[in-house]
């Protein structure tokens, strides 16, 4: 019967053991820090592709940071706005009111210039993809972008198209947007800066799908190529249309054109295409790790989006240990970023833009391959 109150002290004891080692592990939570990133990006509808892609690298960075810091935690708040700016807006709302965000990340022009003004007047760090529209992020004290720019890579093409493809007569054929005047104004400007001519050019409407007359009028100028800027089902149309005509005809094309769902639909289509892609340094460790993480998880090799959203969350995790959740510490590091990437080096420069190193590809074969004797911007270890 003594052994009775003996047990009961023991049971006491390691109750008492169990719930200091519970409280002691929940203080232990509790003092590191979770830090949120909103993520208000068009998940499906149009411009779902891009979007997706990009999230599926900025889940596999995340899944990284979860696994291998016990000194912070990071949460992405992921919502869909469907490209639809009032969406946007809405989601914003909520990032600010009701989940108290430390940081945001947004893309596409329309949803950008919804909603950066919102963050703007918060003060909160918002880093801008999928957009190219000239100086987005240059007027915004806590807007900074990472994303290909019209005006640095057409250009490139440009140069390309005239010193190495040996062309001299263009036209054009670009979606009516921001992204399509760009594309034309940088490409033209460059080009007959060299020597070549580009007498003309159609535009055509996101929703158009037979653009034939349009192509006829593009023929008329008697190009020796055509420089395309499109999106999705419009863009595919348009080049299997300028195939109808000239199937051998170059193409040059920006960055919207090179995606797998893009390349099975056009399959023979898409060759003699020219095309920039963001430098990634295939023989990196780090490119090699997480490839290997990546297609177990989805059964594919990484694209360059999927490697744009890794190696954003890569800088953004940084930032936000380093400044320990101060949004004035936070935009500093932002606009003075200079960090190492498997894209290259990736530095901030005085328009609020990552200058981004690219070289160009080619469509033979329905493979996608670098071009011979290929420009390549300044990349960096």
């Amino acid at each position: 019967m003594r052994k009775t109150p003996i047990l009961i002290l023991i049971l006491a004891a390691f109750l008492f053991s169990c719930s200091e080692n519970e409280s002691r592990k929940r203080k232990k939570e509790r003092e590191i820090p979770t830090y949120r990133i909103g993520v208000n990006l068009p998940l499906t509808g149009n411009g779902s592709y891009f979007a997706e892609e990009f999230k599926k690298g900025m889940d596999l960075a995340m899944e990284h940071v979860g696994d291998s810091s016990g000194k912070i935690r990071i949460e992405a708040i992921y919502e869909d706005n469907k490209l639809n700016p009032k969406d946007a807006v809405t989601i914003t709302k909520k990032f600010i009111e009701i989940d108290d965000v430390d940081l945001v990340v947004t893309g596409y022009t329309p949803i950008i210039q919804a909603t950066v003004g919102l963050l703007e007047r918060e003060g909160i760090p918002t880093l801008l993809t999928l957009s190219s529209a000239a100086n987005i992020a240059a007027t915004h004290k806590w807007a900074f972008r990472d994303f290909e720019l019209e005006s640095e890579i057409m250009p490139l093409l440009a140069s390309y198209a005239y010193t190495s493809l040996d062309l001299r007569r263009g036209s054009w054929l670009v979606v009516n947007d921001d992204m399509g005047k760009d594309a034309v104004e940088f490409f033209s400007e460059r080009f007959i800066e060299l020597g070549g001519v580009m007498p003309g050019g159609e535009v055509f409407e996101p929703s158009e799908l037979d653009l034939r007359n349009k192509i006829n009028k593009v023929m008329d100028n008697d190009p020796d190529f055509v420089v395309l800027a499109g999106r999705g089902s419009a863009m595919i149309n348009a080049i299997r249309q300028i195939r109808e005509r000239a199937p051998e005809l170059p193409i040059i094309c920006n960055n919207t054109v090179d995606n797998e769902m893009v390349w099975t639909a056009l399959g023979e289509d898409g060759d003699f295409i020219w095309y920039p892609r963001p430098y990634i340094d295939f023989s990196a460790r780090l490119y090699n790790k997480a490839n290997e993480r990546f297609k177990a998880k989805y059964g594919e090799d990484m694209n360059w989006l999927n490697v744009y959203g890794m190696t954003v969350v890569a800088y953004l995790v940084k930032g936000l240990h380093s400044s320990e959740g101060d949004r004035d510490v936070m935009r500093e590091y932002l606009r003075t970023l200079d960090v190492p990437s498997i894209r290259g080096r990736l530095v901030m420069n005085e328009n609020s833009d990552v200058n981004v190193p690219h070289v160009l590809y080619t469509r033979m074969n329905g493979q996608s391959m670098q071009a011979e004797e290929s420009i390549e911007v300044e990349k960096n270890d």
